[in-house]
């Protein structure tokens, strides 16, 4: 019901004509420029059935976290914040397609995606000026083998040039969306990556996102969420390792929604310092300091210095 797709300036006519087959389509508007595509995915369609069990998606990581903003103001101040506040490069400029503005701001390991206002989705939250909502997972094996996967799970889906969008219902419901990609841009990510580590000791240090905080509101979905990341499996207070940077922690809640990030910084002591030179109203616990989330537009946005523990588990 709700996805995300992604957009440059040198997109072509037939991509073009891709993204713009349904309004649906367009959040995560860069990544349908470096799509690996495959003759097979060209057609679009629904499927519950198969006949191999082992087959994995094996996601390898989060391409692109899509920010959905209420209005074009809150775009515009969601963007200024990340990369004027938070100093994260950009991956791609500021674009229009018709009412909805997208950009794209690289924050190590994933692309941030403020994009926006949607008319046609219906929010579990009704008052909001921006939130975490689209999770594009990056795949080690084919979208074919991930599609057979998805088949035997009984994981409605459907399949397109070079993406699989989520179509379960337990899954994608209330403020979340969740699809795979084949990804080919490896060397512009490293490029954004270098440019924040070079950054100097006056910013805020910020190295990755080490942590998404998924919440859950039932049994049913959890189980389909293991079913849907298998083979990775769920550690130690739900938490589970998507690779070495990155881990989800799932948590019941009371809508399914991705309820926060932490990113990784360099010093916890000199984020710290650099927040509240620049006025953030923050909260400082033992490991972590969060931003008093009505000077980030509702998001919540933690820091900390600390990396993953191995809280999750390969087979």
């Amino acid at each position: 019901m709700k996805e995300s797709s992604t957009i440059t300036k040198s997109i072509n006519a037939n991509n073009q004509s891709i993204i713009l087959r349904s309004s649906r389509l367009f959040p995560f508007v860069l990544i349908g420029l470096f799509v690996i595509c495959q003759s097979h995915f060209a057609q679009t369609r629904t499927h519950n059935n198969s006949s191999n069990p082992d087959i994995a998606p094996n996601v390898s990581g989060i391409h692109t976290l899509s920010i959905h903003v209420k209005d074009t103001t809150s775009h515009d101040s969601v963007y200024k914040f990340l990369a004027q506040k938070l100093l994260l490069p950009t991956y791609y400029t500021p674009v229009m397609i018709a009412e909805r503005r997208y950009v794209g701001v690289y924050a190590g390991n994933m692309v941030l995606e403020p994009c926006g206002p949607y008319q046609n989705i219906d929010y579990a939250t009704d008052n909001f000026r921006a939130i975490f909502y689209g999770m594009n997972f990056e795949v080690n094996n084919s979208l074919y083998k991930c599609e057979q996967a998805l088949r035997v799970r009984d994981i409605d889906h459907q399949v397109n040039i070079g993406s699989i969008y989520i179509r379960d219902s337990i899954l994608c419901n209330g403020n979340i969306f969740t699809a795979l990609y084949e990804v080919n841009d490896k060397q512009k990510r490293d490029s954004l990556q270098n440019e924040l580590r070079i950054q100097d000791e006056s910013n805020p240090g910020i190295e990755y996102i080490k942590e998404l905080n998924i919440g859950y509101k039932n049994e049913l979905t959890y189980q389909k969420w293991k079913e849907y990341l298998d083979p990775l499996e769920f550690g130690q207070n739900d938490v589970c390792q998507i690779n070495d940077s990155l881990q989800l922690f799932l948590t019941r809640g009371e809508i399914n929604e991705v309820m926060a990030i932490t990113f990784k910084v360099k010093s916890l002591e000199k984020t710290e310092q650099y927040l509240l030179d620049n006025q953030f109203s923050i909260t400082v616990s033992e490991n972590k300091i969060s931003i008093n989330p009505t000077q980030t537009f509702g998001l919540s946005i933690y820091f900390s210095d600390l990396r993953c523990e191995k809280s999750g588990i390969l087979k």
